[in-house]
Order: C-alpha cells, then sequence, then structure tokens
C-alpha cells in the first residue's frame, strides 16, 4: 500500500511538472533580449497619445513610455490601438503592453494584469454650450456619443438609462457627430474631453459639465498579459520610480498642467496620488 501511494505521487509530480515549465518566459525578459518595448498607443487622444504634423508620437503617456523603455535599456515600437482592439493585441501577442488611456475594472482585470495607476480621471461630458445639458438628468432622451469598448458605454446607461447611447470608432468621431449635432453629448474621461475642446477650431462653443455631469471616474494603467508577476512588478518599481524622481510631474505639467494649453490642475484628477512602496 505504502509502495503504490508513492508510485502516484511520483506520477502527479511528473504530471504537474512539465505544465509549469511550459509556462511562457517573462515578457519583460523577452523584451530584453528584442531590444524592443511594442507597445499599444492611443494616436488620437490630445495631450496624451497623439501624432504631430512631423509623423511623431508625443503626449503625456508617450513621455512616461519613452522613459520607462529608456530605463529598461530598449527602444519603442508604437501601435496604435482603440478600446474596441487593444485587449486582442495583447492577448495575440502582437503588443507587449497596453499604455493608452485604460481605465483598470474588474471587468477588465477577468482578462487583463494591470499596473499600480498612473492617473485618476473623473468621467464627465463634454456638450456644447447651448445646449441646456447641465447634469446627468438632462441626458434623458438625449444622444450620447462614446467610443465603442470603452466604459462610458456600460457605465453611463447604469446611471441615466433613458439615455440614447451612439458608439464610434474613435473620440474623434464622437466629437466630430457633436459638431455635426449628430449626438448631443460625448461621454469619457475629462482630460480626453479636455483635449477634444482644446484642439476644435472654436473652442469657446463647448463646455465640460461640471460636478453634475460626473458618472464614473478610471485609474489609468499600463494593461499586460495575465499571470506575469515578474513583468508587473518590474513596471510597478519603474513607475513609482517616475513618480518618486519628478519624471512623472514634468511629463504632467508638459501636456496637461502648467505649462500646457489645458492648465489643468491635480484637483482636476481628484488629487490622484501614486502608489510608492518601500
Amino acid at each position: 500500500m505504502i509502495k503504490l501511494v508513492a508510485m502516484m505521487f511520483a506520477a502527479a509530480v511528473t504530471c504537474w511538472t512539465p505544465v509549469a515549465g511550459a509556462q511562457d518566459k517573462p515578457m519583460i525578459d523577452d523584451v530584453k533580449e528584442r531590444g524592443v518595448l511594442r507597445a499599444g498607443v492611443k494616436n488620437d487622444a490630445p495631450y496624451l497619445g497623439f501624432v504631430d504634423d512631423k509623423g511623431a508620437y508625443q503626449g503625456f503617456e508617450i513621455d512616461l513610455l519613452n522613459d520607462l523603455a529608456r530605463r529598461l535599456g530598449v527602444k519603442v515600437e508604437y501601435t496604435p490601438v482603440k478600446a474596441s482592439n487593444r485587449v486582442q493585441l495583447l492577448q495575440q501577442k502582437r503588443i507587449d503592453i497596453i499604455f493608452a488611456t485604460v481605465s483598470h475594472y474588474r471587468s477588465r482585470d477577468k482578462v487583463v494584469d494591470f499596473t499600480v495607476s498612473y492617473l485618476y480621471t473623473p468621467q464627465t461630458l463634454l456638450v456644447k454650450k447651448d445646449s441646456g445639458i447641465k447634469s446627468i438628468a438632462d441626458l434623458a432622451g438625449k444622444r450620447v456619443g462614446a467610443d465603442a469598448g470603452s466604459g462610458a458605454v456600460k457605465k453611463l446607461p447604469q446611471v441615466q438609462p433613458k439615455a440614447i447611447m451612439q458608439t464610434f470608432q474613435g473620440w474623434p468621431e464622437a466629437f466630430f457627430a457633436l459638431e455635426r449635432d449628430t449626438v448631443d453629448a460625448v461621454a469619457t474621461d475629462n482630460i480626453l474631453l479636455a483635449g477634444l475642446r482644446a484642439g476644435s477650431p472654436d473652442p469657446e462653443k463647448y463646455v465640460l459639465v461640471g460636478s453634475s455631469g460626473i458618472y464614473s471616474g478610471g485609474y489609468y494603467a499600463i494593461a499586460l498579459r495575465e499571470n506575469d508577476s515578474k513583468s508587473r512588478d518590474t513596471l510597478n518599481f519603474l513607475l513609482q520610480d517616475q513618480w518618486a524622481d519628478g519624471t512623472w510631474q514634468k511629463a504632467f505639467d508638459k501636456w496637461l498642467g502648467k505649462d500646457s494649453k489645458l492648465k489643468m490642475t491635480l484637483e482636476d484628477f481628484d488629487n490622484f496620488k501614486m502608489q510608492v512602496w518601500d
């Protein structure tokens, strides 16, 4: 009997070992060997991630991403992504990370992992000044534009089920619909809305609805494939180093804060403060 139990235990160990050994190598090791970090980024989010007139990627997220790559000693390969396809590209291993205005929700955590957050963004509405929309309550029967795959598509109807959601392939398309009066409002993160407004031909025609327009909020974080603790830890520590040594603040001031056209403050982001571990 004792011999039989020992044989069963040995067989169980033999069966388990190949499974553990078959696990993928940490993404961060592949990146260092390759010398390139393949990042899914935004190319249509003013001040966060966009392509300038010379074809170069620019923005708050791009500056942080480039600095992460510098600290890793690798180059960056940019892949433009949308809310509707970014997770699929990550899971297919066509990119290594998503650094593209991804809010960390529990539902998303079921399919990808996240780093610590690098920004908090209240989610609100952008409307025309003469729209009469001053609160979530005013959206009853109104058409609201959102990027397909964004959190607004699910979250806004939860607080205003009488709103009529219309989805688009990107935020510029949603804003274009607002310009043409085919939607009455655009719903998403305040920084995305502020960027769309600032980049329009006539910014004074539009207004971000105040606190009465906030329907939710989200913490931006880098998304990576699941069950890769080494890569997640590496990115977590680098993000925290950026916060601690002033790199984060420099990028914030340049693109979103006092040195930018937006002139936003940390109060606009619920006085965000990054988690920094000893």
